[in-house]
């Protein structure tokens, strides 16, 4: 098509002055090009005669989808098309977006800091939930198809692979190969889950500065990274659609934790209150024993090993307790490898007294999990949000609690006990303040 050929100064269609080549994909060539008649620049864009052939619809399709949509600030505009009476000459005019496509961005700046990374997924979640609150999956999400503008906003394109959901999908072409999901490339019935496995392969390549998707461990040298938020790409890329993510708002929701639990700076300056505690260690004894304690123990009265052990029992206990505490009032954040006066100690002094071969972070978190299900019932622990963050050299665990909407109860003992939080500390209620309290914030 002679029109694939346009070079800086040419006029098509006696309007559009093309200035420059913008990018070229599998499917259409798209030029840099003035409107005339408009006053400003667009993206002029031709689809090449073999994708014409191949799907000669999916001009019209995609005009339709967008349509459909309507205007969003994270999705590119079409201006107009045009399709020839013999369908052989076909292009498009969108907006223009002067950052190019986030594959282009990648390739010049490598990998993303967290705090784009976290942008770009927002913004990308918002694309999604709105193309699927209409009933239309993308089917194309990649880097090649997303667009950024001056402010580096990003908005998704390309939407000639764009279908309603549970179109039969076996005998239309298939997406970019590495970030289409199992489902698709098996030819099976594809839902909004299967945007969501390409947005976890978009995300993971912005992380990682990899060409395509590849293994799901994210490399060494992130070590910038939280782990919740490796925690959420492994549960956007689950093979499974079960295993992922319900919708695009459920992982703008994970997006936001993961932005709020890494903010450990701003916990720390703004210190311990009702809904914030510090705790320097799960597992490790800071500070000198007692005298009299060490007095014992030389005169063999008591075994060093059990005081040890009671004491690290003390400190699960202080956790947990401040755990069921935020959960029955009005939620809070935990922070273990932080000292009472902010002072940042990390857990890494934990892992010694770990088990061998977990003495890591995997193995730190582990025994979190353990020592929360037998205080507090396994079901609280899915509550929980649970993030390890590297902050000033160290690694700090995150807990983010929310208020429940039912009762959280503390097992000591044989005994149950109700914590809450009051005041910037945590306090057991019992006999007629706690029926007082519950019927009050869990009304029947």
């Amino acid at each position: 098509m002679a029109d694939l050929a346009l070079g800086p100064g040419d006029v098509f269609a006696e309007r559009y002055v093309v200035e420059s080549v913008l990018g070229e994909g599998d499917r259409k060539k798209t030029f840099l090009a003035n409107d005339k008649k408009m006053g400003r620049s667009v993206a002029l864009s031709f689809v090449k005669p073999d994708s014409i052939l191949s799907d000669p619809d999916g001009t019209e399709r995609e005009a339709k989808v967008l349509g459909r949509i309507g205007r969003h600030p994270n999705i590119v505009s079409l201006f107009d098309f045009e399709i020839s009476d013999d369908g052989s000459a076909q292009y498009m005019i969108f907006e223009y977006l002067g950052g190019g496509t986030l594959s282009q961005h990648l390739a010049m700046t490598g990998p993303m800091p967290l705090d784009a990374l976290l942008r770009l997924g927002r913004q990308l979640c918002r694309g999604l939930s709105h193309l699927h609150d209409r009933g239309l999956i993308h089917r194309d999400v990649s880097p090649d198809n997303i667009w950024l503008d001056e402010r580096l906003v990003a908005h998704l394109g390309d939407f000639d692979s764009a279908v309603t959901i549970g179109t039969e999908i076996s005998k239309l072409p298939i997406t970019t190969g590495s970030f289409a999901s199992p489902e698709e490339l098996e030819g099976q019935l594809v839902d909004a889950r299967s945007d969501l496995y390409s947005l976890g392969a978009v995300l993971h390549i912005a992380a990682t500065g990899q060409r395509h998707p590849g293994h799901l461990d994210l490399p060494s040298g992130r070590g910038d990274l939280p782990t919740a938020f490796a925690d959420l790409l492994t549960g956007l890329l689950a093979q499974a659609p079960a295993e992922r993510p319900a919708d695009a708002n459920t992982v703008l929701r994970l997006l936001d934790q993961v932005r709020s639990s890494s903010n450990v700076g701003a916990v720390i300056v703004a210190g311990e209150s009702d809904t914030a505690e510090f705790k320097s260690s799960l597992h490790h004894l800071y500070g000198a024993m007692p005298l009299d304690l060490q007095a014992k123990i030389a005169a063999g009265l008591i075994d060093s090993e059990q005081v040890k052990r009671d004491a690290q029992k003390a400190l699960h206990h202080s956790v947990t307790k401040t755990l069921a505490a935020f959960l029955n009032s009005s939620g809070g954040t935990l922070l273990i490898g932080i000292d009472d006066f902010g002072s940042v100690l990390g857990i890494e002094a934990d892992y010694p007294h770990l088990s061998r071969g977990k003495q890591n972070q995997d193995g730190w978190q582990q025994s979190l999990r353990n020592i929360v299900n037998n205080a507090l019932g396994e079901e609280v622990w899915s509550v929980i949000h649970v993030s390890l963050v590297p902050h000033r050299g160290s690694v700090v665990a995150v807990l983010q609690c929310p208020p429940r909407s039912s009762e959280t109860w503390h097992t000591e003992g044989g005994n149950h006990i109700f914590y809450i939080r009051a005041q910037s500390a945590t306090q057991s209620l019992q006999g007629p303040r706690l029926t007082r309290y519950v019927r009050e914030r869990w009304p029947s």
